[in-house]
């Protein structure tokens, strides 16, 4: 470790080895069961997250619509404010906060298994079997950059990243640092492409002439399983195929049922297959970990202006004879999550914050603590209070 690096207050506690995280003879024997959508919420333009929400509808634009020029009403567009890293979990606190069901009930159980009968088998010591059950609260974001890591080991700012973690009642709070993006003519670009493809209702065409405002989104917060671990996380959403309105935002067995589609936009290469452009692999993660079937792809010129019609993609097909593999994603995600349990085992506060920084030009996870509350802390007052509550944790 070099000066700078021991001054810094990091320290090394993994290597990572690209021969060992890509290694595809030994795929895990196990996935991400499927997504489900627990709660929607609407984060308005004043940074509320409301639950009054309106789904917006694909709507493929028409032949006549080309060229669309993502230039247009640039001078009204409305860049997405920088979020400071307590904001980033603000969805999934709203959602353990307002649910009926005591969504950490899980954490809570562990700790109150009986024996019903000296007759029938004990639960605990078939507890003792299998892992106990590890609960957390994060983002989409976070897990999909977790995921790409093993193929982002060339050394570049890029690639590089940083996340959080806080641990309380036993259950952790992880998120990515928060990207802070240009706001440039062309970073309006997909913005725009999207506010041309989704409509307020099925019968309506989309509306492009009023001004796009990225802080007005739409959020799903999703539940599944990974091996041991019980993930809940938000992920912003962008619309469902359908030729009916939804009029019941909250008859969450409808919403699962629906359609819910990506549109992404990129930038003409000279490439043959659309899926061999490196944002693909990311797109793949976004649509696995939201339970989304299908992709429709826009492509832009230089000058933001697509002039060949959107290409509708499977995402089952993107992954079919590429470079990487789902698997080894998959896998790496469940290393992660156990090397930030481990290290925090014995760590609860709400405040303290571990820094877990991916280092690609050192390959390795460095770890700085920040002890007690600060800029880092992650977790409001009403949901530290209310974690306690549900979790009785001890």
């Amino acid at each position: 470790m070099s000066i700078n690096e021991k001054d810094s207050g990091y320290k090394v506690i993994m290597h990572l080895r690209y021969s060992e995280l890509t290694n595809k003879i030994y795929p895990p024997a196990f996935y991400l069961s499927r997504p489900k959508i627990r709660a929607i919420y609407n984060v308005t333009s004043c940074d509320e997250v409301i639950d009054c929400v309106q789904l917006p509808y694909f709507k493929e634009p028409k032949a006549t619509s080309y060229p669309l020029d993502l230039n247009k009403g640039f001078d009204q567009f409305i860049f997405r404010r920088d979020a400071e890293p307590y904001q980033l979990l603000n969805k999934v606190q709203k959602f353990v906060l307002e649910s009926e069901e005591n969504v950490l009930k899980l954490n809570a159980s562990q700790k109150t298994q009986t024996c019903a009968s000296s007759s029938t088998s004990c639960p605990d010591k078939q507890s003792a079997l299998e892992p106990k059950r590890k609960q957390i609260l994060t983002t989409r974001g976070f897990l999909a950059r977790i995921m790409l890591t093993p193929y982002r080991l060339k050394g570049s700012e890029y690639n590089s990243m940083t996340f959080y973690a806080t641990r309380y009642c036993g259950i952790l709070h992880l998120i990515d640092s928060n990207y802070k993006m240009d706001r440039l003519k062309k970073c309006s670009y997909h913005s725009k492409f999207v506010q041309a493809c989704y409509s307020d209702s099925p019968d309506l065409e989309p509306n492009t002439n009023v001004p796009v405002d990225e802080n007005n989104i739409i959020f799903s917060i999703y539940q599944t399983t990974l091996k041991e671990f019980d993930l809940i996380y938000s992920a912003e959403i962008q619309g469902i195929i359908s030729d009916h309105k939804i009029n019941d935002i909250h008859n969450l067995d409808e919403i699962n049922e629906c359609r819910f589609v990506l549109t992404k936009l990129l930038p003409e290469k000279p490439i043959e297959d659309i899926f061999d452009h490196p944002k693909c692999m990311l797109f793949w993660l976004q649509s696995y970990l939201t339970n989304v079937n299908d992709i429709f792809i826009g492509v832009r010129n230089l000058d933001g202006v697509v002039n060949t019609p959107v290409q509708m993609k499977r995402v089952q097909d993107m992954p079919k004879n590429r470079f990487w593999q789902p698997h080894i994603c998959i896998r790496f995600l469940h290393i992660m999550l156990s090397l930030v349990e481990e290290t925090m085992a014995k760590v609860d506060c709400p405040y303290t914050t571990y820094e877990f920084k991916y280092d690609c030009y050192a390959k390795c996870i460095k770890l700085k603590i920040h002890n007690g509350k600060s800029e880092y802390s992650l977790l409001s007052e009403e949901y530290i209070k209310k974690c306690k509550e549900r979790t009785n944790f001890k």
